[in-house]
């Protein structure tokens, strides 16, 4: 998160061009909908992500949306991103 956070804007800043692409684990009320969907192989099976997209700071950020990561967070099901309790991690 700290490298997220700091480094891309600080390269943009001395003129590189810089995208990051994360997992969508909350809303980013600055990222609107870009409409492109994708179909992606996951362990035998096909599920569609959807992408998301801001440019703040110099950077241009591409979020990756999936029902399940939005489930994954607090707010949602009270659980932590990597796992549903400190030191646990998810099944999947």
């Amino acid at each position: 998160g700290d490298v997220l956070g700091g480094l891309p804007p600080a390269m943009a800043a001395i003129g590189h061009r810089v995208m990051t692409v994360s997992p969508r684990y909350d809303q980013y009320k600055d990222a609107w909908d870009t409409g492109v969907t994708i179909q992606v192989k996951v362990g035998g099976k096909i599920e569609t992500v959807r992408f998301f997209h801001c440019h703040k700071r110099g950077v241009d950020r591409v979020f990756v949306d999936h029902p399940l990561f939005l489930e994954k967070v607090w707010g949602k099901t009270a659980s932590k991103i990597y796992g549903p309790m400190a030191g646990e991690d998810y099944t999947d």
